[in-house]
């Protein structure tokens, strides 16, 4: 017997056990969205048929019609995963999936009583989608979530879903750390093929809320919410109700919003990661007569994040850094943790070893995940996944639409956690190292800043993280050297004051002279006066260092270097685990620790005053 055939018939065996409930028979069962969730909905992970397509058969034969497929895959793992029961870590680009699902009571409607969705959490690359032999439509991008509207094609039972994906290599695909060979390599890592987060049906109004958006009062004296409908409906009333938490054992109060959608409430806690504060939301849309159409449930948490003066201020008090380069792989599922508990699980260690925050590096993350820095106090900075790494040539502008488009999906799923302050769009030059010569490049780098800031104005935006800056609210910088003194010089030229520069001639002397070029300038910019902030250092272990200090000491050494210059507002360190061949981590890749929690902690107490 195959070891895919073991792996089934040992799940089987498993669901087969008496008194299982359903929701212990699917993997990762939780709601996917807890920031944006209704009571009807039903979720379709699990066992799905799939079969691989190396040859691209299966559009010229109609496999979006078959019945059946060869294989079996575990729904939400990705196909490299072992946990998708798969496991190959070479697939080919094409692959297809199949499940057959009736629908749940709670999903049985009326005609014209609501609309029925399906929503994809994730599906690295390209999607194409079909339900009863009828495409619904296609979807670009490996990170970004996406929806149909099926009220009419959907049955209440045998139902057939069919997904074809498509992903490849190439360079310009948003990819992230995903390597581009057939194997993983220096700091390029396993791929992540097909649907990789939850799969849902979804039960709404009609009309029903699309999104709505949260934005703190600047005093934190409640907030504002911007809803959108999925259609204009003269007469459709919006109702919002917040409940306190409780606090000093009073009991719970729901708030009504008045019709503009203000919400005041002098005495709110905010968020931030001593107290992760949460505000429960309700969201009713009401017809004429009073009924209920549509109800949402989510949460808030009422912050502020501003940079000014030099410092970085969280609800108007300077907040130092202390984060973790968190790159977001997880043991046995590739991208997608075996279950919630591992997301959580992860947070709660970062807690004990002192860290306030995160910088989720070159991977968006499940929302869940999310959701746990939002409920146990880590601030995120939010990146986006970059394109192709060391590409001399302009990028097409298929790849720069892409780009752009994917991103502006993500911030908009993902703009109503507090836990996330930033919003970083490159990463180290990649996909931008034309912006030296190429004013096409210069554009597709600018314009993206001002997209995401106008996506969203409420947080810091990092324009090229550990690159040349050209546009930023934070003057970031990343530093792997082999000793401390190294460190502390290199800190000593981050002392910047506002109309700093460097010419193009100079970063070709640096590196003529083996140094990194620094100050890290787009040539033609000025510092401006932005919080100075060291967003990569450590990688003890994978990267070249001096001595025979152990893990700890060589942590503690370099992070107290950076606590001599009061100037630099913040740091992250790389990384909290082990990830395949770079072995840097604080813990190994099962997330066992190499060194107490509570040691780690005592060196970040020491930095930053505490916080």
């Amino acid at each position: 017997m195959t070891r895919k055939a073991v792996y089934f018939v040992a799940l089987l065996v498993l669901m087969a056990a008496p008194g299982l409930r359903a929701a212990e028979m699917t993997p990762r069962p939780e709601h996917p969205r807890p920031d944006f969730q209704r009571e009807t909905w039903q979720n379709l992970n699990g066992e799905w048929e799939f079969t691989l397509d190396p040859a691209d058969r299966g559009l010229r034969e109609n496999w979006a019609g078959r019945d059946a497929l060869t294989d079996r895959i575990m729904v939400p793992y990705p196909v490299e995963s072992e946990l998708s029961g798969v496991h190959n870590p070479r697939p080919p680009e094409v692959c297809w999936y199949l499940k057959k699902f009736d629908l749940g009571p709670a999903l049985e409607f009326s005609p014209g009583k609501g609309r029925l969705l399906l929503h994809f959490g994730a599906v690295d690359y390209h999607a194409m989608v079909w339900l009863n032999g009828v495409k619904l439509g296609e979807h670009v991008g490996g990170y970004s979530p996406f929806q149909f509207d099926v009220t009419e094609l959907a049955r209440p039972s045998g139902n057939t879903l069919v997904v074809r994906v498509f992903d490849s290599k190439d360079r310009m695909q948003v990819r992230g750390k995903q390597s581009t060979k057939d194997k993983s390599y220096g700091i390029w890592y396993t791929t992540t093929t097909g649907i990789w987060q939850t799969v849902w049906l979804e039960r709404v109004g009609d009309p029903y809320l699309k999104s709505f958006k949260f934005t703190a009062a600047p005093d934190l004296s409640g907030g504002k919410f911007t809803l959108e409908l999925s259609r204009d409906a003269p007469g459709v009333t919006p109702e919002i109700w917040v409940t306190r938490p409780e606090e000093r054992g009073l009991a719970e109060s729901n708030l009504l919003l008045s019709k503009n959608l203000v919400w005041k409430e002098p005495k709110t806690r905010a968020w931030s990661p001593d107290d992760p504060v949460l505000y429960g939301v309700s969201i009713e849309l009401k017809d004429p007569d009073g009924n209920k159409l549509d109800i949402v449930s989510s949460y808030v948490g009422v912050r502020t994040i501003e940079a000014r003066n030099g410092k970085i201020h969280l609800n108007g008090k300077p907040f130092y850094q202390k984060l973790l380069l968190d790159q977001g792989f997880f043991p046995g599922g590739v991208y997608t943790p075996r279950d919630d508990e591992a997301m959580r699980a992860d947070c709660e260690i970062y807690k004990r070893m002192g860290f306030n925050g995160l910088r989720k590096h070159q991977k968006i993350e499940d929302p869940r995940f999310l959701y746990w820095c939002d409920r146990l106090g880590l601030v995120v900075w939010e990146e986006m996944p970059s394109l192709g790494f060391g590409i001399l040539g302009r990028v097409p502008d298929q790849a720069v639409d892409r780009f752009r488009d994917e991103w502006l999906d993500v911030i908009a799923r993902d703009l109503n956690h507090p836990c996330i302050i930033t919003w970083t769009v490159f990463n180290e030059n990649w996909g931008i190292y034309e912006m030296l010569w190429s004013k096409a490049s210069r554009r597709f780098g600018y314009a993206m800043v001002k997209a995401t800031r106008e996506a969203d104005p409420s947080r810091l935006v990092v324009d090229n993280s550990g690159g040349w800056h050209f546009d930023t609210d934070v003057w970031d910088f990343h530093h792997y050297l082999p000793t401390v003194q190294d460190s502390v010089r290199l800190y000593e030229r981050y002392q910047l004051k506002p109309g700093d520069h460097i010419s193009l001639g100079r970063y070709f002397l640096n590196a003529l002279k083996g140094e990194l070029v620094i100050p890290n300038f787009l040539p033609g910019v000025d510092y401006q006066g932005q919080p100075v902030l060291l967003s990569e250092y450590g990688g003890f272990g994978f990267y070249r260092t001096e001595g025979d200090e152990s893990l700890l000491e060589k942590y503690r050494s370099y992070t107290l270097a950076v606590s001599r210059f009061p100037n630099i507002v913040g740091y992250c360190y790389t990384q909290p685990y082990d990830v395949e061949q770079e072995q840097n981590g604080l813990m190994t890749f099962d997330r066992v620790p190499k060194i107490e929690p509570e040691k780690i902690k005592e060196v970040n107490d020491m930095v930053g005053g505490g916080n």
